[in-house]
């Protein structure tokens, strides 16, 4: 087979679908030598983030800025010209990122889609983007022959929005990477600890500075739980700054507590690691998730997690983390201050969450992925697979 994969996300996008694309995309290589990838990005790859390199991959970037390519390809449907760009025909194409360009009858397509937010919660997109994707993202399930989305919430979503066709959805959910387990090492925890100015006990948030991630509703409740005996002592958020990111900053100065939040910006990979295994509890409130990698993440580390009990958050910790309504201000301190307080309790989170990161492997992603290609490629048009929570 001959197999076009987009892969602008892995070279432009830090987080989020970027971390997607590379450790799909890296997993998918790794048990697949004998099919031919092409690997096409809108804009050149980088020192930090090259194309993966393997024999039967080649990477090519198109040299326009992205503005040039959506009008070509998403507003006036120019023909995708792969034979002449890409140096061959391709069989399949995926698109990773809720997009495809126009392509021939006899290219199979799977476009992956990782949530519904613009449309179910407008209110926590930029609206630029939320305008382009609610053009693009129709056009693209309604052509694709397999719509591969990352949880059963979104597939359903997908239905109740769109009517897509059972028959061509099919779940195949986000990894874990391998390097996410608890660290012990006191060296590696107290340099951690003293580059960041830490305190225990310590509540830690991962994820970019915006609206949906509700990082406002937790620190209004770890202003809460910390004025209780045995509270936390301090909040550490690691992630870039986002869409309005600055009410978030705004807050911890009106509720003074600039010297109990740190605000860490974008971290090492082995920083995060370590951030999840020093810390008593791991807050996850987000307000809407397509699929939410953090709270496993945190899992591999042992780390005890809280997070929302809305969209796919439930599907995806199960029982191995406390859930509660993100909107509730006082339930979410109550849920720390629970933990903080209760040894046997973290424990047995901290068990059911190893158990539950078993489920949820990138190697695992990439052999449903491959199966997908081989299915499209025999002819087959049935990949329904259910879309019943887990």
């Amino acid at each position: 087979m001959r197999i076009a994969i987009d892969y602008t996300a892995g070279i432009r996008q830090d987080a989020g679908i970027g971390i997607y694309a590379r450790h799909l995309v890296a997993a998918i290589l790794a048990q697949d030598a004998d099919n031919h990838y092409r690997l096409l990005t809108s804009g050149r790859a980088t020192r930090e983030r090259p194309f993966p390199q393997a024999e039967n991959v080649v990477g090519r970037s198109i040299v326009l800025h992205d503005r040039y390519v959506n009008i070509l390809w998403y507003r006036w449907r120019v023909p995708f010209p792969s034979a002449t760009l890409f140096s061959g025909p391709i069989d399949i194409y995926h698109g990773l990122d809720f997009v495809l360009p126009p392509l021939g009858k006899k290219i199979r397509k799977v476009v992956t889609i990782h949530d519904l937010a613009f449309l179910e919660h407008p209110e926590y997109a930029v609206p630029s983007l939320a305008g382009y994707l609610k053009k693009v993202v129709p056009e693209a399930i309604a052509a694709a022959d397999v719509v591969a989305t990352v949880s059963h919430e979104v597939s359903r979503t997908l239905i109740d929005h769109f009517q897509t066709p059972r028959e061509k959805m099919t779940v195949v959910p986000n990894g874990v990477r391998a390097h996410f387990r608890r660290i012990t090492d006191p060296v590696l925890l107290d340099a951690t600890r003293h580059k960041f100015g830490l305190k225990h006990p310590l509540v830690l948030a991962v994820g970019t500075l915006e609206p949906r991630k509700n990082h406002s509703g937790l620190i209004k409740a770890f202003y809460q739980a910390q004025q209780q005996k045995k509270g936390p002592a301090m909040l550490a958020i690691a992630g870039g700054p986002g869409w309005l990111y600055e009410e978030t900053q705004r807050l911890v100065d009106e509720l003074k507590l600039t010297k109990k939040v740190r605000f860490l910006g974008q971290v090492s990979g082995l920083e995060l690691v370590t951030l999840y295994s020093m810390a008593e509890v791991f807050a996850f409130p987000s307000f809407f998730e397509g699929f939410g990698i953090p709270p496993l993440e945190a899992m591999a580390c042992g780390t005890p997690v809280i997070t929302s009990n809305t969209s796919a958050l439930p599907e995806v910790v199960g029982d191995a983390a406390l859930q509660v309504d993100p909107y509730d201000t006082a339930a979410l301190a109550e849920a720390i201050l629970r933990l903080l307080q209760d040894e046997p309790l973290r424990e047995e989170l901290r068990q059911k969450g190893y158990q539950r990161v078993l489920q949820y492997t990138w190697a695992e992603s990439a052999r449903k992925m491959l199966n997908i290609y081989k299915k499209l490629h025999e002819g087959e048009s049935h990949f329904a697979d259910g879309v019943e929570r887990q």
